[in-house]
């Protein structure tokens, strides 16, 4: 590693230990509520600190990528006043085969390669944020330290009122085919992982999170899902695991229904491919018609060229026919 390497890494530790001694010293209390009357006093920091089991030195040779496959060898949780003495933070630890947290003092070389998550509560307003990165404790440390926090209220509001709006929009419009269905399974990690969703996780990947709105929309939005579902069990695409009667049946895609979504998706991969050549070919007509459109001007120009050449040369011969004219008359006089 270059000089200027170590030295960045250097400055970012340091950095990282600062910020976490100012969450310490501003870090929230034991109980305290998030909907009371009270709650309305919070400004103050959560702090949980996971350290993995490995020296420094071998982490730094592993690929950032597998870094998050270390065994956790204890949780920390930072606690006021954040030091007692020079290179340690002063909090509270737990092991995974522990019970209950205990006194602790952490050096603050094994924060290098610690995974910190830390939630920032004012007011009835909270922003939580997991695995946080240098850039993201320096932003947590401005929420608080610069009043930036009710920028971030204003932020998330302008964004959830557009995200809602978009949200509602959606509802509204209703299955259109079963390819929507196994389109939205698809994407989904979750489905990928068990093979399984249930009705709720599928409405929720369709439409997204819909946990406000109108009582009309959401039965429209469950029956169109029901009919779609229920299009696809007779189909034999997908199989209804759970008992008939539950309120979130649980579902199973079949052969016939990856099946039926392969062919579907290669046929509009194909469509798409043809309107795309159609675009290109309507294109070059338009680039062909504005090229002739223009040669047609250059013609009409180089014509116009050409009659003021001829206009010039029978003005020319005009004015010679009359000075020999004028010449035989003064001669025959």
């Amino acid at each position: 590693m270059s000089f200027k390497g170590i030295g960045l890494s250097w400055l970012i530790h340091i950095l990282k230990v600062r910020l976490i001694r100012y969450f310490a010293k501003n870090i929230c209390p034991p109980r305290f509520s998030l909907s009371s009357e009270e709650a309305k006093n919070n400004d103050f920091y959560e702090v949980h600190i996971y350290i993995p089991d490995g020296d420094n030195s071998d982490i730094a040779l592993m690929p950032k990528s597998h870094r998050g496959a270390l065994n956790v060898l204890f949780e920390f949780i930072p606690k006021k006043p954040s030091y007692s003495k020079k290179g340690y933070i002063r909090g509270k630890a737990k092991k995974r085969e522990d019970s209950e947290f205990s006194e602790f003092y952490l050096e603050s070389k094994f924060l290098r390669y610690a995974r910190i998550d830390v939630y920032y509560y004012y007011g009835h307003w909270s922003v939580r944020e997991d695995q946080c990165s240098i850039l993201i404790l320096i932003k947590l440390f401005l929420l608080r330290a610069t009043r930036l926090i009710y920028f971030d209220i204003a932020v998330s509001k302008i964004v959830r009122y557009f995200r809602n709006r978009k949200i509602n929009k959606r509802l509204r419009t209703p299955l259109r085919s079963k390819f929507d269905i196994y389109e939205a399974l698809m994407d989904s990690d979750s489905f990928l992982r068990r093979g399984t969703f249930k009705k709720s996780e599928l409405s929720s990947l369709i439409f997204g999170n819909h946990s406000s709105g109108e009582f009309k929309i959401y039965q429209k939005v469950s029956q169109s899902l029901d009919w779609v579902l229920e299009a696809c069990i007779d189909d034999e695409e997908i199989e209804k695991v759970s008992h008939s009667s539950s309120d979130d049946p649980l579902y199973k895609v079949k052969g016939k229904g990856i099946h039926y979504f392969t062919l579907t998706k290669e046929n509009i991969m194909r469509e798409e491919e043809n309107r795309i050549i159609q675009r290109q070919q309507v294109k070059i007509q338009h680039r062909m018609l504005l090229l002739t459109f223009l040669l047609v001007i250059a013609t009409f120009l180089t014509g116009i060229d050409k009659i003021d050449h001829l206009n010039a040369i029978y003005e020319k011969l005009v004015a010679y026919s009359l000075n020999i004219i004028e010449l035989l008359y003064e001669i025959t006089t």
